[in-house]
């Protein structure tokens, strides 16, 4: 995978065929060396990440452990492109023999021989529900959801029963809430689904799992009837794709949690202490303000007896942020195709885009651009946004 070619444009055939068989190859094994090799291997970054004391760590103990730190995050990516390329081409190739053998237009119902594996994703939305029932007494019920997201941490606080209830959400936040920065600083998000889930006629996510699971079921069981006379050729490779295809649906979700979302904020969370420690040194005015330094600044200022003020630089570097911010890039670089597909004149009230799911239904569209406005999502309304990601999983429960 590479934007430009990486070997002379003589040997591209070549390169290719390799590259091919290479990934047939890998295709049946990937989700063993998923589970045998790599997944322990994250694990054990992660532990050693969580283990770590970042705010009684000695100057020297920190300065080593972002070295660590960054050595194991370079790692994670090295996994994350040995394990993307199978566990993408899976899925295409069980609907790509699918297709061979039951005809173009059946082609994407192999999709639904692939739903409702279980993933990360759907265990984090299902232990928030769980925990979302726990609040059963009346009381309790009322005071989440009629209290503003900004204020129900301290009102929760102020009594037995919601301070325990607090305490199962942080539980919950320091095993779940790694997904994204955002949620594990900000458990307003989580706060918001929680709302969501406790409204009146909220329905157990679990419900319509099983009821994925069992379609899927169905859909197998019927194609297996329709391969019964088949040469056992073709069964073999339908049950090894199938089985690759299923497994690359769920790795998909599960190398997202371990390296995309947890790895790189267990790095963010190293940086804030040195942000931390740096603001009491007045270098920066705050915190955060240590992502607009650079790598050799922050372990230098770290270690300086008279370290820099970089109050004026910070103001600079966020003002150039701001300016490019407001810049709109080219629509594309190199080759003019011509402007984007203009909306249907007839149509000006129309919008297309790309349904997540089957079917047709007519309600309120809401725009949601970022994971904060979640609570703005209210049962049955249609969720319109530019993309998602797994920490957007508990949203689709409410829409």
């Amino acid at each position: 995978m590479a934007v430009v070619p990486t070997v002379p444009l003589e040997k591209i055939e070549e390169a290719g065929h390799h590259a091919e068989e290479t990934l047939k190859a890998a295709i049946p094994t990937f989700a063993n060396r998923w589970e045998e090799e790599w997944l322990p291997k994250l694990k054990g970054y992660h532990d050693m990440w969580n283990k770590f004391d970042l705010r009684g760590a000695t100057t020297q103990e920190l300065l080593d452990h972002i070295e660590w730190s960054l050595g194991r995050y370079e790692r994670l990516w090295d996994i994350h492109f040995e394990i993307a390329v199978p566990f993408l081409v899976a899925p295409s190739m069980f609907q790509d023999l699918y297709e061979d053998v039951f005809g173009e237009s059946e082609a994407l119902q192999s999709y639904k021989l692939l739903q409702g594996i279980e993933n990360a994703s759907i265990i984090a939305g299902r232990e928030l529900w769980a925990v979302a029932q726990t609040a059963s007494d009346d009381g309790l019920r009322s005071l989440i959801l009629e209290t503003p997201t900004s204020e129900l941490v301290s009102a929760l606080e102020s009594s037995d029963s919601g301070a325990e209830f607090l305490g199962r959400l942080r539980s919950y936040l320091d095993i779940y809430g790694k997904r994204s920065d955002t949620i594990v600083e900000d458990p307003t998000i989580a706060i918001n689904n929680l709302k969501a889930y406790l409204a009146d006629g909220a329905e157990d996510p679990t419900l319509h799992w099983n009821q994925l699971v069992a379609e899927r079921e169905q859909y197998v069981a019927d194609a297996r009837e329709k391969l019964a006379d088949y040469p056992e050729g073709v069964r073999t490779q339908f049950e090894m794709l199938l089985a690759t295809g299923q497994d690359g649906q769920r790795i998909q979700e599960d190398y997202n949690w371990w390296i995309d979302q947890m790895g790189t904020l267990q790095v963010r969370q190293v940086y804030l202490e040195f942000g931390n420690r740096l603001a009491a040194a007045g270098t920066i005015t705050e915190r955060d303000d240590v992502f607009y330094l650079t790598g050799d600044e922050i372990t230098d200022s770290i270690v300086a007896s008279s370290p820099n003020n970089f109050g004026r630089a910070v103001a600079e570097r966020k003002a150039e942020m701001e300016r490019w911010s407001k810049v709109h890039p080219a629509p594309m670089i190199g080759a003019d195709y011509g402007p984007p597909p203009a909306p249907d004149p007839e149509r000006p009230d129309v919008i297309k885009g790309n349904p997540g799911s089957p079917g047709t239904i007519t309600g309120t569209a809401r725009v949601i651009i970022k994971l904060a406005e979640a609570g703005r999502l209210s049962k049955g309304e249609i969720l319109v946004t530019a993309t998602t990601a797994p920490p957007w999983t508990p949203l689709f429960a409410t829409a």
